[in-house]
């Protein structure tokens, strides 16, 4: 047998920057990289953002004559469908290699538009412009884009890093509570697994969050964004450390597929959060006195838990079976020491736990209220 060996360079290291501030929206100079003037622009984003941003950063591109596509908005649009949808309607308008797609939106515009680009003619560039607190924090940042099958939740999709972030803290302002609290819930994820100072930051800030009051909120956005990218850099595909930043996320996942998607993912990830701390209090590592803070939070967030009550224990850890951090059919969890510290053991950061200690902790935190 005759064998001819590949070798292939390592990749190149991504580097962009993510630019926090006001006002960026209608003055794209300001952040748009001359390199791509002559080049084509397509805004991809869904209906709801494109009736307050959409049109009017259509018109302050006007020179570029970017192409401005839409869809309907929610968790039910991540799909094939939509995504096929977006490329045949780029190939409609001759996109090509040299294209940039701007993702205008909250998460689920920036997991299909991110999508789209890392697989369009084999990868084209995006820049990521969220225009939610969630996807400020969590979705914009860090390559990950996906898709939504009958199986799971972001069960198809890529790494793929955007040229660069532009998160105007102005788009929050016209945010309704609901979604500054649903925003809020990453932050405090990322905060509990990382960073105490900040936890209390924004336990002390509770209705100045509420209020919207810009500075608070911009200290928020960018301490949770500065710990994800000390993340992300070490760990760009999620073999290791990266994986804390699903805590709350197994069981949350679970409880947005069985209610399909129509609870919104924060409020689902903060019940997924109560579970899987109180995962953590049944094996010995998280003190009840710390479970009580987190649950206090919660509470005073109006996180009710009328929809985990409706769902049975056995099928929530059906759900979770098609967990991406499965193995040896054992579904693993981010545990909590205390908050700002997980559960790290020998190199290993999510743990297998058993079926009968799940179900424990998801009947107990049914019954806490």
């Amino acid at each position: 047998m005759n064998e001819i060996v590949m070798q292939i360079l390592a990749k190149q290291p991504a580097s962009y920057s993510i630019k926090i501030g006001s006002g960026f929206l209608l003055n794209p100079a300001e952040w748009l990289s001359l390199d791509y003037q002559g080049k084509q622009l397509v805004i991809i984003t869904d209906d709801n953002v494109n009736k307050i941003y959409g049109e009017k950063l259509a018109n302050a591109l006007a020179n570029y004559k970017p192409l401005l596509l839409s869809f309907l908005p929610g968790e039910k649009s991540k799909n094939y469908l939509t995504k096929q949808s977006l490329e045949d309607q780029m190939f409609e308008h001759h996109c090509n290699r040299d294209t940039i797609i701007l993702s205008l939106g909250g998460g689920v515009v920036g997991d299909i538009a991110g999508f789209v680009a890392s697989t369009y003619m084999r990868g084209i560039s995006y820049i990521q412009i969220p225009t939610t607190l969630l996807a400020m924090i969590d979705s914009s940042v860090g390559g990950k884009t996906a898709i939504n099958t009958n199986q799971g939740k972001n069960l198809i999709g890529a790494f793929w890093q955007p040229s660069y972030v532009v998160a105007d803290l102005n788009c929050l302002m016209t945010l309704p509570k609901v979604q500054v609290i649903n925003g809020l819930i990453e932050a405090i994820k990322i905060f509990m697994t990382n960073d105490a100072y900040y936890f209390n930051y924004v336990n002390n800030n509770i209705e100045n969050i509420i209020n919207k009051d810009i500075l608070v909120i911009k200290n928020i956005v960018e301490q949770a964004i500065k710990l994800k990218v000390s993340v992300v850099s070490q760990d760009e595909r999620e073999n290791k450390h990266r994986v804390v930043l699903n805590f709350g996320h197994t069981i949350g996942h679970a409880i947005e597929k069985m209610t399909d998607y129509t609870i919104l993912h924060g409020y689902a990830v903060a019940l997924g959060i109560l579970v899987e701390a109180k995962i953590s209090q049944l094996l010995g590592f998280l003190s009840l006195e710390y479970y009580q803070i987190i649950q206090s939070l919660f509470f005073r967030l109006n996180i009710t838990l009328s929809e985990l009550k409706k769902l049975n224990c056995d099928e929530i850890i059906l759900a979770t079976k098609s967990d991406k951090k499965m193995k040896l059919n054992s579904v693993r969890y981010v545990l909590l020491n205390e908050i700002g510290n997980i559960h790290y053991d020998d190199n290993i950061y999510v743990h297998p736990v058993s079926d009968e200690i799940v179900k424990k902790a998801i009947c107990e935190v049914q019954h806490d209220g």
